[in-house]
């Protein structure tokens, strides 16, 4: 049954290497015409009137947060069971994290535990879409309305999503997407934030560029400007997407279509497969919802310790499988450990986070690996003694 099946795999075709060629023997390698389309077809996808192109999804996020004047003495709401990303970007910016439990059926926000932790120092919501789902947003969209606090998107894992007829990435004041080698779609590398925001699209702009406001079309009065006054308006941060990294993520998204249904499939393959087991939990996905698979996690029966889980992941890899234990609950991590108090109380995400189970999940997936996948996890789960596997 031994295979290697790994965690993740980008699916690059032909045509992202003939784009990333001509990027590459083009005169313009960072905000040329290449990066200007990237960010036309992301902000068309989602109906916002601005994209701006970054050269990570965490980059992002930390310039969409400085670009709301979020920093020292501020509170930003954010999820407990996630990828410890947002949280890093929160500490670089001077703000303070403040961890909100996941719903136990969806993974997403708790929106009671949203509404009892804001404070008057909240500046923030962030509000992830666990592994692509967007099950909740508009309640969290409400409360953000309510208390007139900027409500940031989190759609690093959910490209394509909706809500209802409603893409993500138009429910808050901004956006922010992610585009590295495991995502749905890849630039290999890169991030994209999208607003309706005019003013906020001008401060990120400016903010990926070291402050500077040079564009790749000048006016002639601009090409008369010389100084570096005349172009430096602020500080900033050299975040810029390269221009053969914006021709990979153009070719992307002309594929996404066909992208996300393969997707669809496997993500229905593996269902299929496991909901008949009696110890695995599969996603849970609302009616409303039209899913962007990032990954496929599953959660293990409650009689499961975390050091059990552990050893079936193990057992896993042993059979050349790749596997993680997406997420942890980020105050418990050694690098987030001061934030593991009372205040930061999340209980359902401390207690899922024994038990989850990333399953290997890319485009070119067979059924034949979804099965070999399967039937492996379910060799784990009967053994009675893991080390022996």
């Amino acid at each position: 049954m031994s295979s290697q099946i790994p965690l993740s795999l980008a699916n690059i075709t032909e045509e992202e290497i003939l784009a990333a060629t001509d990027a590459l023997r083009s005169q313009k390698l960072t905000l040329g015409p290449w990066t200007e389309k990237f960010e036309g077809l992301v902000s068309k996808h989602t109906n916002n009137r601005n994209g701006i192109a970054t050269n990570s999804g965490n980059s992002a996020m930390e310039i969409a947060l400085e670009s709301l004047g979020i920093g020292n003495g501020h509170e930003v709401l954010t999820a407990s069971f996630a990828f410890p990303s947002t949280a890093s970007a929160i500490l670089h910016i001077g703000a303070t994290p403040r961890f909100v439990d996941c719903d136990a059926r969806t993974l997403n926000l708790d929106a009671k535990d949203v509404e009892s932790k804001i404070v008057e120092s909240t500046k923030a919501i962030i509000a992830t879409h666990t592994f692509g789902s967007p099950s909740g947003i508009d309640e969290l969209a409400r409360i953000a309305q309510e208390y007139e606090i900027p409500l940031i998107e989190d759609a690093r894992q959910a490209i394509g999503s909706k809500l209802g007829e409603r893409q993500v990435g138009t429910f808050g004041r901004v956006a922010v997407f992610a585009f590295h080698s495991a995502a749905q779609l890849t630039c290999v590398e890169g991030g994209m934030i999208v607003t309706d925001d005019d003013h906020l699209a001008t401060r990120c702009r400016l903010s990926r560029n070291h402050g500077y406001d040079h564009s790749h079309v000048a006016t002639l009065d601009e090409l008369h400007q010389v100084r570096t006054s005349e172009h430096l308006h602020t500080r900033g941060h050299g975040y810029r997407l390269s221009e053969v990294h914006a021709a990979v993520g153009c070719v992307q998204m002309n594929r996404m279509e066909s992208i996300l249904e393969k997707r669809a499939a496997i993500a229905e393959w593996y269902t299929e497969r496991l909901c008949g087991v009696s110890e695995i939990m599969c996603p849970t996905i609302e009616p409303d919802v039209e899913m962007s698979w990032d990954g496929y996690v599953v959660r293990l029966g409650d009689r499961f310790s975390r050091e059990e889980r552990d050893e079936v992941i193990r057992g896993l890899h042993r059979h050349e499988i790749g596997a993680a234990d997406f997420y942890q609950s980020i105050p418990t991590l050694p690098p987030f450990h001061s934030f593991d108090t009372k205040e930061n109380a999340c209980p359902v995400a401390q207690s899922l986070a024994k038990r989850t189970v990333a399953l290997p999940f890319y485009t070119t997936l067979t059924q034949r690996d979804v099965d070999i996948v399967c039937q492996t996890l379910e060799l784990m789960l009967t053994r009675g003694t893991f080390s022996d596997i």
